[in-house]
């Protein structure tokens, strides 16, 4: 059976190479915020901006954007990994997980990036949401594939696991039969 291609690959290529793509992003991501967050947000706000409760929860985002950056980071690359492997192995739950995940670290990587956005330089801001967009553009673009993967892992095993359950047992022994092999035998009848 031939294998569907999108952009000239395979779903499974196309899987791994997100994996690939999201260790190397996720080590640029860090290395970039190391420099331009390292805790120097909470100085800039002021006592006064703690009114309500939204007002102090953004505190405690930007005051920690840095360490919640490094948290989403590590797990990150532990996914990634997972993915991989889950790749190698053929597990769909490892692929879902991954998807998952994805969602959420940017889901929080655009939360942090609206609240952190009034204390950076505008070259900082800048390079900031075109480095964001593209990360979620490009996650998007290889979520297609770990999708696409991780359905054709599950219909490969749910078609296993049915052909598993319909093996029929002998009546005298809990032992399957024992099934003639198809090669024909080459001995030469005198």
């Amino acid at each position: 059976m031939k294998q569907k291609r999108w952009c000239g690959m395979t779903a499974k290529i196309g899987t791994t190479l997100s994996g690939v793509f999201s260790i190397i992003v996720t080590h640029l991501y860090l290395i970039f915020e190391q420099k331009h967050l390292e805790d120097g947000n909470c100085t800039a706000i002021s006592p006064q901006d703690h009114r309500g409760l939204k007002n102090m929860l953004s505190h405690f985002i930007i005051c920690w954007s840095f360490r919640i950056i490094i948290f989403q980071c590590f797990i990150t690359m532990i996914i990634s990994f997972l993915l991989l492997y889950s790749v190698y192995a053929q597990i769909y739950r490892g692929l879902l997980i991954y998807i998952a995940w994805i969602f959420i670290y940017e889901t929080v990587n655009l939360t942090i990036q609206i609240l952190i956005n009034d204390f950076s330089i505008e070259e900082v801001r800048f390079v900031r949401w075109s480095g964001l967009v593209c990360r979620t553009f490009l996650h998007g673009f290889w979520m297609f594939f770990v999708f696409n993967y991780m359905r054709i892992i599950y219909k490969s095993q749910k078609q296993g696991n049915i052909i598993c359950y319909n093996r029929r047992m002998s009546v005298a022994s809990a032992e399957s039969p024992r099934r003639k092999s198809k090669i024909i035998s080459f001995v030469h009848h005198l």
